[in-house]
């Protein structure tokens, strides 16, 4: 079935986009919470009195995105991501942080606006998408910084094995101390029975 979208619905589209849903999705959730009508209208004229009124809401809708669009591309969200030893890094940066970034910055903008040009695990510029109109996509600059974690030295890596041994050392000692007080307790009995 063909709807026309009224409001931004962001699984779908954006005010004034035709797309095509199943019945039941548009005649059960999407027209009766007013986010869609119907494109193959019975009532022509109507269903053209209601394309004005969505074209010209498409067209403010348009010009808003732009404005949005302008100081959003002038904005650079910086990040820190750990890094190994050998240049690994550990985690990546994702449309998830872009997004909570940008909220703290007092952007509201949905991840599901927000599309990577690559997966982010290298310090540096990166650049990232961010689609706030059918018409209009905003480039956002990312800065990456590295965060050098040092490795443990290889003493404390000895240090810790060394560790392990007396702690298997005690536990040799308490089983051995666990046998001896069975002795004793053992000998305790036969005196006391043969007293």
């Amino acid at each position: 079935m063909e709807i026309i979208l009224r409001e931004d619905f962001l699984p779908l589209g954006y005010v004034g986009d035709t797309v095509k849903v199943k019945r039941g999705f548009a005649r059960n959730f999407l027209i009766p919470r007013g986010v869609a009508i119907e494109a193959s209208s019975q009532n022509e004229r109507a269903l053209k009195h209601k394309l004005s009124a969505i074209v010209a809401k498409r067209i403010k809708k348009k010009a808003e995105a732009e404005a949005f669009g302008n100081t959003l591309s002038q904005i650079i969200v910086e990040f820190t991501l750990k890094m190994g030893a050998g240049g690994k890094s550990f985690g990546a940066i994702t449309a998830r942080d872009v997004e909570s970034a940008l909220k703290n910055l007092g952007y509201g903008v949905d991840r599901r606006q927000i599309r990577l040009l690559e997966v982010i695990k290298t310090p540096g510029q990166h650049k990232a998408e961010v689609k706030l109109h059918s018409e209009v996509t905003v480039p956002v600059q990312i800065k990456v910084i590295a965060a050098q974690i040092v490795a443990p030295p290889a003493e404390s890596a000895a240090k810790g094995k060394g560790k392990k041994g007396a702690k298997k050392r005690s536990e040799e000692g308490t089983e051995e101390g666990l046998e001896a007080a069975a002795e004793t307790s053992e000998e305790t009995d036969t005196t006391e029975s043969a007293e």
